[in-house]
């Protein structure tokens, strides 16, 4: 089996393959960059008790990050529990992604993996948004060349960070509203973001797929991809599995380099 880790900024999604590279299962904890790797490895050790697993029956482990403070603990999580050395996310493996000259190497580990994921689930060309604590939108044609993207705020940290700089604005869930005429504080924050980050989304797909030609799919990934599809029509596909989809990938081709 194999043990894949994509370490986010707000979670960590752990998945579990078989020997053919198909998800067994999967789980999320929340992304804590003070925890050791002996304390990752407890958590981890209960979520496999419940799946009949051992931390021996794996033949490789590897780990997409985005957050450079975890990476000591995850290596040696990996080297002291799972007695593998971890294949990382990184510039210096092989992905099948053409970036032009200077920026080839400059593109994150979390965009690295979406786009390996769209590749081998058939969504190429696309307009790959994965929306998680940023948004990030990425253009990559069925010759997995890369066109370029776009960095947003993320939707929870936009509303977390008018709770916390205004002092009499509360904190507020993202749901959405049936009018844009807020009555009170709560419900005019609530339609302010859910028009607001619907409207950027749009808009930036308009003017992606203007810049692009072509025929590009729409791809969502990531923890808002299900709200974000369900009132936008510009959406193509969803696929939360996106990202375990693209490191296993890259698992099998990097493996024994």
């Amino acid at each position: 089996m194999i043990f894949a880790l994509d370490v986010g900024n707000t979670n960590i999604v752990l998945g579990v393959f078989g020997s053919d590279y198909k998800q067994l299962c999967s789980w999320r904890i929340a992304t804590d960059n003070t925890k050791t790797e002996d304390e990752l490895y407890v958590i981890i050790r209960n979520f496999f008790v419940d799946k009949n697993i051992k931390f021996e029956d794996f033949d490789g482990v590897v780990i997409s990050s985005v957050v450079p403070k975890m990476m000591f603990a995850l290596e040696l999580l990996s080297k002291k529990y799972f007695k593998k050395e971890p294949i990382i996310v990184s510039a210096g493996i092989k992905t099948g992604i053409k970036v032009p000259a200077p920026y080839s190497s400059k593109l994150g580990a979390d965009r690295v993996v979406d786009i390996v994921g769209a590749k081998v689930s058939g969504y190429l060309p696309a307009i790959i948004v994965d929306l998680g604590t940023a948004t990030t939108f990425d253009c990559v044609d069925e010759e997995m060349n890369y066109r370029g993207g776009i960095i947003c705020p993320g939707m929870n940290i936009s509303a977390e960070a008018l709770y916390s700089k205004a002092a009499k604005l509360p904190r507020i869930e993202l749901e959405a509203v049936s009018t844009s005429l807020g009555m009170d504080t709560t419900s005019q924050m609530q339609a302010g973001f859910f028009y607001g980050f619907l409207g950027q989304f749009e808009n930036i797909i308009t003017h992606l797929k203007k810049d692009l030609g072509g025929d590009y799919k729409v791809v969502l990934t990531g923890g808002l991809s299900k709200f974000i599809a369900k009132y936008s029509s510009s959406v193509d596909i969803v696929d939360e599995e996106l990202t375990l989809k693209g490191i296993i990938e890259l698992y099998k081709m990097n493996k024994g380099k």
